[in-house]
């Protein structure tokens, strides 16, 4: 893997991050939908572009979150179509099988993720800041739907590995899907490397070896 190469150490931080930001995501999500909403602890591998495409070649919702303070590059969450219409389903205050969730995936399903995922980034980008101990900020997110492979090669021309962190979101009686998070592998080694960092500088004020 050369360059591409993750150590354990740096796999189990981006795996710590992950369990912390996504865990505060699922709390602002179940403020928004007004339902309990619960996630596993995340798995973190890494994956090439190639593969992934040939594995996993149907439509699904795509949001891209930027990150434009504290780290540079983007996030990107995959989610079913069903899911993402049960979502925006919720947030119209019904019970994410209703009207909404029954119509064709379109622009307003799109916006009210959109703005789902705004909120619930928003709320992981200020663990992020904690977490590397530099203020960390997003911008409004992108949100497609999208062939799979149609998506991946042109949001990533120049991009083959990828950092995927995968864990199963709960909206108790509605959703139970697994949910796919990508980061750029570059954008995972400075994450991951950022926290390492400070570990050790708190390790160090401590007086450990």
């Amino acid at each position: 893997m050369g360059e591409y190469f993750f150590t354990e150490m740096e796999m189990d931080a981006i795996g710590e991050i992950s369990n912390i930001c996504l865990g505060n995501s699922a709390s602002t999500l179940s403020m928004l939908v007004r339902q309990t909403v619960d996630i596993t602890p995340p798995r973190v591998e890494i994956i090439e572009k190639s593969e992934y495409i040939k594995d996993v070649s149907t439509k699904k919702v795509f949001v891209k979150v930027n990150y434009v303070e504290g780290v540079q590059g983007c996030s990107i969450f995959m989610l079913e179509e069903q899911d993402a219409k049960a979502i925006a389903d919720l947030m119209m205050g019904s019970d994410g099988h209703g009207d909404f969730a029954k119509m064709e995936l379109g622009e307003l399903h799109l916006s009210a993720v959109s703005e789902a995922m705004n909120q619930m980034m928003g709320a992981a980008a200020t663990s992020m800041s904690i977490m590397l101990d530099r203020k960390t900020d997003i911008s409004t997110p992108d949100t497609q739907y999208m062939d799979n492979g149609q998506y991946m090669a042109y949001t990533f021309p120049n991009d083959d590995k990828f950092v995927k962190v995968g864990f199963r979101l709960t909206v108790e009686g509605v959703i139970d899907s697994p949910i796919v998070q990508l980061y750029p592998h570059n954008l995972g080694k400075a994450i991951s490397d950022l926290f390492l960092i400070k570990k050790a500088k708190e390790k160090a004020a401590r007086g450990e070896a």
